[in-house]
């Protein structure tokens, strides 16, 4: 076999395994989440916003962020959001 058919092979191999372990980490974190997430929660949504979990309906979450004299609320769905982090 050429050598350019082994590299290209050893090349799609890594790039295969580099995608499945990061959906693999990207699934965990999304199942540690949902599995934690409830009222008062702090969390980090995929967009970088912080906030307070208020209220989970089935398939969003409304946020509170901001500081104590200007709070402000935002609906976003459970997928983006990213991390606990309290």
């Amino acid at each position: 076999m050429r050598l350019e058919y082994i590299i290209l092979i050893i090349l799609a191999v890594c790039f295969y395994f580099t995608n499945v372990n990061d959906y693999r980490k990207d699934k965990n974190r999304e199942i540690f989440v949902n599995d934690n997430l409830k009222v008062s929660t702090k969390v980090i949504t995929k967009s970088g916003i912080i906030g307070y979990v208020a209220k989970i309906n089935k398939n969003e979450v409304i946020l509170i962020t901001g500081d104590v004299d200007n709070t402000s609320t935002i609906t976003i769905e459970k997928s983006y959001i990213d991390n606990i982090l309290e």
